[in-house]
């Protein structure tokens, strides 16, 4: 129970850590973390368009596969508008008989003489080698689909092909090549997004995972970033392709039927009824998708979760609660999808009866132009071929904006971890600090959090080389705070950390490099043994993984499993005891031959002859080094060359185990309900009361 408390207080001071000013969350928000701080209103239509540029950052890199596909799609649609006429061709000029006339006489009559069977007969090879070259027209022909079959009615699925989703105007064999340009363009965009967010959550100050699902985290690594893929196809390549072809065909038309001009005025007016229609539905689309991108994240998070405490779950027999508490969450993330699925369907409603008045009123005006003899039946069947070819630009063009209130619910979730997490001031350090490092001196340091108040106050401690030093104090009072400032995981609010004398405020980098941590709850990798212990020195030679290990204490024990160091590890190291895995973790930190090692309750999982052994370890350790032990134990506390007792937000006092017992009554106080088996928080009101 003491350890379990120990560890809740350590969450609580570890969840303040952050480095810049926080953005204020809503009142009752529970998400406090800066992540979230700007994905609670709805987005405006000002933002939507600074994210859609935002987001050209990741495209610009792969400009020259663009460019290539731009090639691609010109060429397909010079075809395409050529598609139309073979049709009418059979029709008015070997059913009918009608002599060919203007581009097209000029083009067939030197092969087929006024033959009209060897004209069918050109035609239907024409037919034949576009189909096989650039497909037929049809459902999928200005959309290339590179879906994948794992999609579902729900955002992770939507967004799964969407990461494999792109533009095209080719379905035969040149489909085939751009379908492969495609998916390396849509993948390779993606995997940029995705790399950068990754690091950036690896940058971001240790604070973000106490408030971070790490499902959510997933769910903006793996689905999120699949809305940039949609927004160059949807919302930069298909408009401007789309824009392209429907003003080659109304010119086409304008051409073939400037005696006939309402025909193309009619083609021309569906497309300002799509648009309107789509911007007028717009934000309703734009607010439905940021929920569903909330409730498909509370899905993954929800599931991580579960099986991150699967062995609590069934200690308790609590499955089919779970089971239901899963079930309700998929269930909210399919509900968000039918409203969606239903907006849709309003616009569609709206749509579809001004755009078939618009159609009536053209097959009226057409079959009157045939009774009259005004235009041929192959002229209708032209018509209807390029109106096909309209159909979609048009729904394109004026659907674009509306299409664009998907993915920029992503783009936000993007921006937000891309603009607001990490350690700027980190990757801007670039100081050395030279050779090994034999003290460390924390000098008037203050760390507070948000607008609290500071958790440590003017404290001033110095560590050197060739001793063991420990911080003690009560649970919640700050210590782990204290060794998270060291390699500046904290910035202080006042005060300097100097390493050897020098200002690191501008060497974080330069100190995580020197610091081995050995945290109390260890984790370890899915590996094998060696891997995990040169984790921190990948480079490291099969010999040094070996006396790093017999220097932890933990070559015996390896050396009798079945496969040694070739050992593989299961989950978060299930395979080894409490014991083992903490001195697989001091094997880590020794490998990288750091000049400061950090214990935080390093013998809380040991037995008294594991903690004798590890004494031993560390003494020998520290000849040479730094060593920083945060721990409750009396034995251990009594084996360091000096203690420092933090104590009403400070170090009170500092010393010897022995000369802290004669000279402060609040470490006497503190030692006195460790011992008793108290939790170590109790000692904060006995140590005021005996001070």
């Amino acid at each position: 129970m003491q350890l379990e408390r120990s560890a809740n207080h350590k969450a609580v001071a570890a969840a303040r850590i952050d480095e810049r000013e926080p953005t204020a969350a809503p009142p009752g928000d529970p998400r406090l973390n800066r992540l979230y701080a700007g994905e609670t209103t709805p987005v405006s239509t000002r933002e939507a368009f600074r994210l859609l540029v935002w987001s050209w950052r990741f495209v610009r890199e792969h400009r020259r596969l663009l460019l290539l596909k731009c090639l691609f799609a010109f060429l397909g649609l010079g075809f395409f508008l050529l598609t139309p006429w073979p049709l009418k061709i059979i029709i008015d000029n070997v059913i009918d008989g009608r002599p060919l006339t203007g581009i097209a006489a000029e083009i067939l009559d030197p092969i087929t003489a006024n033959n009209r069977m060897l004209l069918l007969a050109v035609l239907a090879a024409i037919l034949v080698v576009s189909a096989i070259v650039i497909g037929m027209v049809g459902d999928n022909t200005p959309r290339l689909s590179t879906r994948v079959p794992n999609g579902g009615l729900d955002q992770a699925g939507f967004t799964a092909n969407d990461a494999n989703d792109g533009w095209s105007l080719w379905n035969g064999v040149f489909g085939y090549l751009e379908a492969a340009l495609t998916l390396d363009l849509t993948q390779r965009i993606n995997q940029s997004a995705r790399v950068a967010i990754y690091e950036r959550f690896l940058q971001s100050p240790l604070a973000v995972y106490s408030d971070q699902k790490i499902g959510d985290a997933v769910f903006r690594v793996m689905h999120d970033t699949a809305a940039i893929g949609a927004v160059l196809y949807n919302g930069v390549f298909a408009p401007c392709m789309a824009a392209v072809t429907f003003v080659l065909t109304i010119v086409v038309l304008w051409a073939e039927f400037r005696s006939e001009p309402l025909i193309p005025i009619l083609a021309a007016s569906l497309l300002p009824i799509v648009a309107i229609g789509a911007s007028v539905f717009g934000e309703l689309i734009r607010a439905q998708s940021q929920e569903m991108r909330e409730r498909g994240s509370s899905v993954i998070a929800a599931f991580e979760e579960r099986l991150a405490h699967v062995h609590l779950i069934k200690a308790f027999g609590q499955e089919e609660r779970e089971k239901r508490a899963i079930d309700a969450a998929s269930r909210d993330s399919y509900r968000a999808t039918l409203k969606m699925i239903a907006i849709f369907c309003a616009m569609l409603l709206v749509l579809i009866p001004a755009g078939g008045a618009l159609v009536v009123v053209a097959i009226f005006h057409l079959m009157l132009e045939v009774i009259h003899g005004r235009i041929t039946l192959g002229d209708v069947t032209l018509l209807a071929g390029y109106l096909g070819l309209l159909m979609t630009p048009m729904g394109v063009i004026g659907g674009t904006w509306a299409g664009l209130q998907i993915p920029v619910a992503g783009l936000r979730r993007i921006h937000s971890v891309l603009e607001t997490l990490g350690e700027p001031a980190m990757q801007a350090n670039s100081v050395d600090l030279g050779g090994p490092l034999h003290e460390l001196e924390l000098r008037g340091l203050t760390i507070g959090y948000d607008q609290t108040a500071p958790v440590l106050e003017d404290v001033s401690i110095k560590l050197r080389s060739g001793e063991i030093a420990a911080i003690a104090g009560p649970s919640g009072c700050g210590k782990t705070t204290l060794i998270y400032a060291l390699p500046r995981f904290i910035e202080p609010s006042a005060g300097t950390i100097l390493a050897n004398g020098k200002d690191t405020s501008h060497a974080a980098a330069s100190m995580r490099r020197r610091i081995g941590f050995v945290f109390q709850q260890e984790s370890l990798f899915s590996a094998t043994i060696a891997d995990n212990i040169r984790y921190g020195n990948p480079a490291a030679a099969q010999d040094e993984v070996r006396r790093a290990a017999e220097m932890a204490g933990a070559a015996e024990f390896i050396n009798h499993l079945p496969r040694g160091y070739d050992t593989m590890l299961g989950r978060r190291g299930a395979r080894l005891s409490v014991g083992q895995k903490q001195r697989i973790a001091i094997a880590r930190a020794l490998l990288r031959n750091p000049d400061v090692l950090v214990l935080d309750e390093p013998t809380a999982p040991l037995d008294a002859d594991g903690e004798a052994g590890l004494l031993l370890t560390l003494r020998e350790i520290a000849r040479h080094r730094i060593v920083l032990l945060v721990t409750h134990r009396p034995r251990m506390l009594a084996a360091c060359d000096r203690v420092f007792f933090i104590h009403d937000r400070t170090v009170s006092a500092a010393g010897s185990h022995h000369n802290l017992i004669r000279a402060c009554a609040s470490y006497r106080a503190y030692l006195k309900d460790v011992e008793a088996g108290f939790p170590p928080e109790t000692a904060t009101n006995a140590a005021a009361g005996a001070g």
